[in-house]
């Protein structure tokens, strides 16, 4: 009896643990396939893997100790091996992917200075006046930033995905319910939260829960656009910078050193993979040659209709693209002082001549388009979005007096 119950609680053990190892184990997908099938139900059964992995492994060795059952190098060695493919993939997600939704610090531009190149490209979300800008630098190894008080007067949070070279906003909400999010996973290089109270996996790409599919009622979008830093302080000297800083060792030894080892795998990670047409993650679904893999692009949808515009493109029609996307007018343009691409909504029945940074133009105030992915990866973007059209210029407004 003793022998059945230590071999089927270490094969169960087993098994749990190396399925939570395979799929949810983040850098361990740069050397195992991983689907987003079984991907997605690693998420939604996160806490009872767990728990099979290391409950079963106690109770294997529980009665190996004390009623001699099974085998002893078997037990030892596999409760070790187990002991890791728990550990590790919960250890990386939960401490050292440490989100900060709610607690994140923000910096005036003054003190940012110390910590952010002049040129460096930011992450720009603004509301009511009120701007905050994101270096990619920081941001990439917590994911997720924002403020109990929100911004501007809403609750608005930044998410990020180093993968897809992403920053976007979004208000953390479905259905007026406020979502505790937490980094989870990637697949198809981008992002995946997971929804705290329902253990629903949500695409950063999309904002929707998969249970309710990729046109479903997800997290409203928040315009999101990118600049220099040097750009942002003169468009807005009053703003907050995101720092990510690591505390001293003098404060708190364990923490600086961990810290310090996720940044050198962030780096180690993610710097190749800016630069070379690989993928470190090998979970892509599409493929689109169109452009380099690794252009970036500013990709939005109106609707089920989707393009991507090239900084290139925009340039090359003098600052400014007028086109319909999804049945609205847009204006897709690059305004050279702050040195950014902007996409606005058209309301006015005519096209525009000319519009500056602010979405100030010659026919009125126009605003942002809120489902805009500022400078994403070209692959990832024609991953989720595999419909998208690129560098559309037609059809035009006719123009009117």
């Amino acid at each position: 009896m003793f022998e059945l119950i230590y071999w089927v609680a270490l094969a169960a053990a087993t098994y749990a643990a190396f399925v939570y190892f395979r799929d949810l184990g983040d850098i361990t997908q740069a050397l195992l396939d991983v689907s987003r099938e079984n991907m997605l139900r690693a998420i939604r059964n996160e806490n009872k893997l767990v728990a099979i992995g290391l409950l079963g492994t106690l109770l294997a060795v529980t009665v190996h100790y004390l009623f001699g059952a099974g085998i002893g190098w078997v037990t030892v060695s596999m409760a070790i091996l187990n002991g890791f493919m728990v550990g590790f993939p919960w250890v990386w997600l939960h401490l050292g992917l440490r989100n900060q939704q709610d607690r994140a610090r923000y910096y005036s531009i003054e003190e940012a200075r110390g910590y952010v190149r002049g040129e460096e490209s930011v992450i720009v979300i603004e509301n009511n006046g009120e701007a905050r800008a994101h270096p990619d630098y920081h941001i990439k190894r917590p994911h997720l930033a924002g403020t109990p008080e929100g911004l501007g007067g809403e609750n608005v949070i930044l998410t990020y995905c180093c993968m897809t070279h992403l920053g976007h906003g979004f208000k953390p909400e479905i259905k007026g319910k406020k979502l505790d999010l937490e980094v989870i996973a990637q697949h198809g290089n981008n992002l995946i939260m997971k929804d705290r109270a329902t253990g629903e996996p949500i695409q950063q790409m999309y904002g929707t829960r998969e249970c309710d599919g990729r046109y479903g009622e997800g997290m409203q979008e928040w315009p999101t656009f990118r600049m220099p830093f040097k750009a942002f302080a003169r468009a807005y000297p009053e703003g907050k910078v995101f720092l990510n800083k690591i505390p001293r060792f003098s404060e708190n030894p364990i923490v600086c050193l961990f810290d310090h080892f996720v940044e050198l795998v962030f780096l180690w990670g993610t710097v190749p993979h800016d630069r070379t047409r690989s993928l470190l993650f090998k979970t892509m679904d599409h493929e689109d040659d169109r452009l380099h893999s690794k252009e970036y692009v500013w990709g939005f949808n109106v609707g089920k209709d989707s393009v991507a515009y090239t900084e290139d493109a925009i340039r090359e029609h003098d600052d400014l693209i007028n086109v319909r996307v999804g049945g609205r007018d847009i204006v897709v343009a690059y305004d050279p002082g702050f040195d950014s691409v902007g996409v606005y909504y058209n309301d006015y029945g005519a096209p525009v001549t000319t519009v500056n940074f602010w979405g100030e133009s010659d026919r009125g105030q126009l605003s942002r388009v809120e489902t805009v992915k500022a400078a994403t990866y070209w692959c990832v973007w024609a991953n989720f979005f595999p419909e998208t059209d690129l560098n559309r210029l037609a059809p035009a407004l006719e123009a009117v007096a």
